[in-house]
């Protein structure tokens, strides 16, 4: 201590700089060429550190895979967003080829224009974008390729998705290293497939589900299932023969697992003036009767706390509203312990049906998504032909329990069809044989279910179209889909999970960073609740005396108005001013609520830009504090 006392306090600053200078120096030269991977993580649900589903699948690389990395430098000069995007993406691709051990070989390729790696790039699927009028294009994509010349490519590394690039190589990692899919069987009445208002073309929902599955279309005049399907998918079931379901019935009772989607009311269908096949509730009760599921055609599920607000006109105004019919829920009403849900962030549903255990049935019911305790069962004819949301609203009574809206049942369970095979349809007797079908032969039929049954069933339907669960953006001519709900990534998980697969799981719900305020949200809600009785007593007053002053306008035959007599008179104003009190305390209510919610956004505005750099200052105050009180102590005992 005496030796530093003596030293120029001029002189140890200068030093001090200097080897603060040159330490800073060389830690740049190895973070550089050393540790330039290393990051620290700091988001809640860890979207920058690499998932343990995304080395379990690099471990099961068997041969190299080659990836080519193009990115033009002129990119990341003409857009800085792009240039950081890059260092992202091409240190994600470092980690991955240095967690492969040498499996994967990357190459960082910078393509310039007219070059040979620019025709390379072009032939392997990248997307290029004009970076000026000359037409001079530039590239920022992976192609990647195995031993046996399978590719995959992501065209373009769109900074949108940035949230979702983890699951995007991987994936692709996974395609390569597991060329053989498994079979899904797709029995639908809706047109999944080839939908005429896509153009003939197929569901985002069934694209997402092709990346991971061979998907074969099932006849619903089929004998029986092919036994090379790994898992049923069933979504919306209607109109199915007795021929079709014992087909189904036996798939199960073999031991197949399915994945069902069934609907009090698909929303989805009504849109077609020709009320398509689709339309109307789904139908696989005589399969659910007898395996003790249970699901309330005539009802659905309304969530207070988790309804979508629209807006709608109501009164002759447009007004944001909550539309009961519509439920997002988030992380608090998954199973966390389940494996296909335990990630899931978000789940967009319209009308959903409550399932439920038949009485005196031997299945289990595991529920995998569940209402809050603000629910309630509304009549499903509330959202046919033209809904109401301000009327759905105030049909709404809480029941204070929660319904279970997707659930795994599993356990014992009989043949719904006892008698063995059913009768063939005399009309389908009677048609000649279609000679280019191959004769199928019968297996013995199961009367009772060798081992427990497994099934996954949704009281949804609509949650799988494309407008409940993602976003499309044009991108230089490209349709770029951004998902904004977990919806797929459910189905997904489901058919995973039941076919034996499972790694990629715990990836496709990695992308979405929503983490919505659900106290401030329970708070809002619980203010609304409050005045919204209020405000209905007030509207319902305010109607019945609009009707009674407009009674009091007695009009004469030629339009004009007749003298009204003394008493009428009397009781025209006050009810006039009865009606212009009642307007002012209704739009003091409204005022009211407004008022509430506001001033719990400013606190929170507050608390969000003042809290933490006033911590910060405090706290630097009270070090400084010490730091001098100590010095003097040392000072003083020097």
């Amino acid at each position: 201590m005496k030796f530093l006392n003596s030293i120029d306090r001029s002189k140890l600053t200068a030093a001090s700089l200097v080897v603060a200078g040159l330490f800073l120096f060389f830690l740049n030269i190895l973070s550089t060429s050393v540790i330039h991977t290393a990051q620290v993580d700091l988001t809640q649900n860890k979207l920058f550190t690499l998932a343990e589903g995304s080395r379990k699948i690099i471990k099961t690389i068997d041969e190299p895979i080659t990836f080519r990395f193009y990115y033009s430098r002129k990119l990341g000069e003409s857009s800085a967003s792009h240039g950081n995007y890059s260092k992202r993406v091409r240190e994600l691709l470092e980690h991955y080829a240095e967690i492969a051990g040498g499996k994967i070989d990357l190459k960082i390729i910078n393509p310039e224009p007219f070059s040979v790696e620019e025709d390379e790039a072009v032939r392997l699927g990248i997307q290029g974008i004009p970076l000026d009028q000359s037409g001079e294009q530039a590239y920022f994509g992976l192609a990647a390729t195995n031993s046996t010349d399978d590719r995959r490519t992501v065209p373009f590394f769109n900074p949108q998705r940035e949230q979702f690039l983890e699951y995007d190589v991987t994936r692709l990692i996974y395609e390569l290293a597991n060329p053989d899919k498994k079979k899904v069987g797709l029995l639908t009445s809706l047109p999944l497939e080839a939908d005429p208002q896509l153009q003939y073309q197929p569901w985002p929902i069934l694209q997402q589900i092709s990346q991971f599955f061979e998907i074969t279309s099932l006849d619903s005049d089929m004998d029986q299932v092919p036994e090379d399907v790994s898992v049923l998918f069933i979504a919306h079931p209607k109109g199915l023969k007795d021929k079709a379901l014992y087909a189904v019935d036996q798939y199960v009772m073999r031991g197949g697992k399915a994945v069902v989607l069934v609907d009090p009311h698909n929303e989805s269908v009504r849109t077609n003036p020709q009320r398509p096949p689709g339309a109307g509730p789904s139908d696989l009760n005589k399969l659910f009767d007898v395996w003790g599921i249970a699901m309330d055609p005539g009802v659905f599920v309304g969530d207070r706390n988790h309804a979508i607000r629209v807006s709608a006109p109501i009164r002759g105004r447009d007004t944001v509203v909550d539309y009961m019919s519509w439920n997002q829920f988030d992380k608090r009403n998954v199973n966390t312990e389940d494996v296909v849900t335990g990630q899931l962030t978000a789940l967009t549903l319209a009308s959903a049906g409550a399932l439920s255990v038949r009485e005196g049935s031997t299945i289990t019911m595991t529920p995998l998504v569940q209402s809050s305790l603000e629910s309630g069962l509304l009549p499903i004819d509330l959202v046919q032909d033209q809904p109401n949301p301000q009327a759905i609203l105030d049909a709404f009574k809480s029941e204070n329990k929660r319904f279970t809206v997707a659930a795994r049942f599993s356990g014992p369970a009989k043949s719904a069809f006892p008698d063995g095979i059913p009768p063939a349809d005399p009309k389908a007797a009677e048609r000649p044989a279609d000679p280019n079908k191959p004769k199928v032969e019968m297996k013995p039929h199961v009367a009772q279910a060798a081992s427990p049954i497994n099934l996954i069933v949704v009281a949804d339907t609509d949650f799988i179209t494309s407008r409940f669960w993602m976003q499309e953006q044009r991108f230089f001519g490209q349709q770029v889909a951004t998902p904004i709900a977990n919806n797929a990534d459910f189905v997904v998980n489901a058919l995973d999970n039941l076919s034996g697969s499972g790694d990629l799981i715990g990836l496709r719900s990695r992308g979405l960073s929503v983490r919505p305020f659900y106290r401030i949200i329970d708070i809002r809600n619980k203010a609304e609740e409050r005045y919204r009785a209020k405000e209905q007593e007030l509207s319902t007053r305010l109607k019945g005396l609009q009707e009674k002053v407009s009674k009091l306008k007695i009009v004469d035959e030629e339009g004009t108005q007749s003298l009204l007599t003394t008493q009428q008179r009397r009781d025209f104003d006050q009810s006039r001013a009865e009606l212009l009190a009642v307007r002012k305390e209704l739009r003091d209510v409204q005022h009211a609520l407004r008022q509430d919610i506001e001033r719990l956004d400013n606190t929170l505005k507050i608390v969000n830009i003042w809290a933490m750099p006033l911590l910060i200052a405090i706290f630097a105050i009270v070090l400084a504090i010490l730091r001098r009180k100590s010095y003097r102590q040392q000072t003083v005992q020097g």
